[in-house]
């Protein structure tokens, strides 16, 4: 029993004139799980929605990083962009430089996107 209902039991009391008797039935545990109720059903769906849509935005980031190939123009998280020029198993060699042949190797977790096709236009 909570602070609220013992609260309200008192004041029941007081309004019959009973002194201090409780009432005849207190509210057990089923009804105060029936008003929570509400609120659990809304924090499960809210978890499962953010769940669900945390797996779309994985699912989406793996399918990308398998999609790169070489001669694809990517990003890194650093903001470095380069030019694929192998794909390994966890890594990618990247060409960061055409004039002076610098190349680096970054793991695939490191890569945020593919730079499109759009954005070399404009450079």
């Amino acid at each position: 029993m909570n602070l609220w209902t013992s609260l309200n039991l008192i004041l029941a009391g007081a309004q019959q004139g009973g002194g201090g008797e409780a009432p005849a039935q207190q509210p057990g545990l089923i009804d105060m799980l029936k008003s929570f109720a509400p609120f659990l059903i809304i924090i499960v769906v809210f978890m499962w929605l953010m769940s669900r849509s945390q797996k779309k935005k994985q699912e989406k980031r793996e399918e990308m990083l398998s999609n790169i190939k070489a001669k694809d123009r990517v990003v890194t998280v650093g903001g470095i962009r380069g030019k694929v020029v192998s794909v390994q198993d966890e890594t990618f060699v990247l060409r960061v430089d055409d004039e002076k042949d610098v190349k680096i190797t970054i793991s695939k977790n490191g890569v945020s996107g593919k730079v499109g096709d759009e954005e070399e236009e404009q450079s």
